[in-house]
């Protein structure tokens, strides 16, 4: 079993005793029972390549059932009980895989008109354990979204990149060497790379990308070409 997030257990005692997921007990200081928890698809450092323009990327789970629809859910029915109890999941799945802490962690910003939208950046908040547990600070205030782009899942690779270009902006220098872009999935990784690129030209030394979920297609027959699913 993987090394199972801490935070949790100063909550026991407000919280049910009872799995997230399907209702039955729950493993003790964990949001999980056993069965739930071990047929997440999580992910290894064994699953995954880097990014191009990245030191490393580190993802938590596939993008797929029942974390998909645990995404989609929150992002657009604002359930934040379901987005702590994930950020919880994301952070039991990318701490074993850290070989280097960096210094601090990036969320990928959202635009303004879109975060007064939606209330929250769904990036930011699961996050937030991970930055916790490393006792690193969370940057959400350097960089900003200051290009209103289309959604990402509504375009193919190549509009991805165009539509995520220049997209960014640095407000003031970083006194860091070694910053983790964290987003909620990562499919292409065009917004990702996109913020690594500004922060690069700005002298940090290495950029990781990190996130909840990524697309990672196993069988050839499955590869879109237009696609570049690593």
């Amino acid at each position: 079993m993987k090394y199972l997030a801490q935070p949790w257990q100063t909550l026991c005692h407000h919280l049910n005793p009872s799995c997230a997921f399907c209702g039955e007990t729950r493993i003790p200081g964990y949001p999980l029972c056993q069965h739930c928890h071990a047929e997440l698809p999580w992910l290894s450092v064994e699953d995954q390549r880097p990014l191009p323009g990245c030191t490393a990327s580190v993802s938590a789970f596939a993008y797929q059932a029942p974390i998909s629809s645990l995404l989609l859910g929150i992002k657009f029915g604002r359930n934040l009980r379901e987005l702590a109890t994930l950020g919880e999941l994301t952070a039991t799945g990318i701490l074993p895989q850290l070989t280097q802490v960096p210094d601090a962690i990036l969320p990928v910003p959202l635009h303004t008109a879109r975060l007064h939208k939606r209330g929250f950046n769904q990036a930011l908040e699961l996050a937030r354990p991970l930055a916790k547990q490393l006792g690193i600070p969370l940057l959400t205030r350097p960089i900003q979204r200051r290009k209103s782009t289309l959604p990402q899942t509504e375009l193919d690779a190549s509009q991805r990149q165009h539509n995520v270009h220049q997209a960014f902006q640095l407000h003031t220098s970083l006194p860091y060497r070694h910053i983790a872009i964290f987003d909620d999935v990562i499919t292409t990784g065009a917004t990702a790379r996109e913020l690594a690129a500004v922060l690069r030209a700005q002298g940090v030394a290495h950029v990781d990308i990190w996130s909840c979920a990524r697309a990672i297609l196993r069988q050839k027959h499955e590869l879109d070409p237009q696609i570049d699913y690593h």
